[in-house]
C-alpha cells in the first residue's frame, strides 16, 4: 500500500494535479483546505508525510508550519514560489523538514517525500513510558499494567501495543507496523491479526472496557481510550478516511 500523505493548500487545480500524478510514485495523498482542518486529520490518522503549498495561504502559511510541526512527528514539506532565500529559512525555522520551489514535477516532490519518510522511519525515537487511559507501558523493562494490574504480554504483542500506544487515538497502517517492527508487510499483518486478538481477549479478562482496540480490515488498527458514557457522549466510531481528490 502507498504512503499516506496529507496536502494542505487552497489551490485545488494543483491540488488536483498531485492526487492524480502522486499514486504512481507510491503515495495516496489527501487534501484540506487550511491548518485546522489538517490538525483535526492528525488528532485522528497517521499520515507518513505533509505537503503544505503555500500559494493561497498567505501569511496563515508560517502560523499552519508552526501549529503542524508541534503536533505531527512526520516529514513537513512546503511547496512555494517564493525565490527570496531568507523567506525560505524563515520557513524552514516554522518548521519545514523541505523547501521545494515550484513548479515542481510529482516525481521530484514524492522522490523527495520518499526519503526523508525512510530517514524518519530510521531515526524516530519512542519514549519510554506511556499512558493511555489506564494502560501504562514501560519500554526499558516490557512491562505493562492497567488500572495497577500486570497485563502479561508477549515480546511482539508488547512490541505491537507500544506503537499503538504511542500513537493512541490514530489509525496505524500495517506498512507503519510492518516497517517498525521491522517485518515483511504480509507477515506483520498476519501476525498482527493475531496479536490483536489474543490482546483483546486479555483486556476482557482483566474487565477493562475503558479502552477500545479497533481494526480496519486489511488496512490497520487504532488503540484509544472510550467516552465516558456518564456523560452521555459516545465514542467515535474508527473509519478509514474516504475521501481525497
Amino acid at each position: 500500500m502507498p504512503y499516506l500523505c496529507l496536502i494542505v493548500g487552497r489551490d485545488r487545480a494543483f491540488a488536483a494535479s498531485l492526487a492524480r500524478d502522486l499514486p504512481p510514485f507510491g503515495f495516496k495523498p489527501f487534501f484540506v483546505d487550511g491548518g485546522e482542518s489538517a490538525s483535526a486529520m492528525l488528532r485522528q490518522w497517521h499520515f507518513e508525510a505533509i505537503v503544505v503549498d503555500a500559494e493561497g495561504l498567505g501569511t496563515a502559511c508560517r502560523a499552519i508550519l508552526r501549529t503542524l510541526q508541534g503536533s505531527a512527528r512526520v516529514p513537513l514539506m512546503l511547496l512555494t514560489c517564493a525565490a527570496d532565500e531568507q523567506e525560505q529559512i524563515e520557513c524552514l525555522q516554522c518548521g519545514a523538514t523541505e523547501v521545494v520551489a515550484k513548479p515542481a514535477s510529482a516525481r521530484l516532490i514524492a522522490a523527495k517525500l520518499r526519503r526523508l519518510v525512510e530517514i524518519g522511519l530510521m531515526s524516530v525515537s519512542e519514549p519510554t513510558e506511556l499512558r493511555v487511559g489506564p494502560l501504562v507501558m514501560d519500554a526499558r523493562h516490557a512491562s505493562a499494567t492497567i488500572d495497577g494490574m500486570p497485563l502479561e504480554l508477549t515480546t511482539h504483542q508488547f512490541d505491537l501495543l507500544f506503537l499503538l500506544a504511542a500513537r493512541a487515538g490514530q489509525f496505524v497502517r500495517r506498512e507503519t507496523i510492518a516497517s517498525a517492527l521491522r517485518g515483511p508487510v504480509k507477515e506483520i499483518g498476519r501476525s498482527a491479526d493475531v496479536h490483536v486478538y489474543r490482546i483483546r481477549r486479555k483486556l476482557r479478562e482483566l474487565g477493562i472496557d475503558s479502552l477500545r482496540l479497533d481494526t480496519v480490515h486489511g488496512r490497520g488498527y487504532c488503540l484509544s481510550v472510550k467516552a465516558d458514557n456518564s456523560t452521555g457522549e459516545e465514542a467515535p466510531a474508527v473509519r478509514y478516511p474516504e475521501w481525497s481528490l
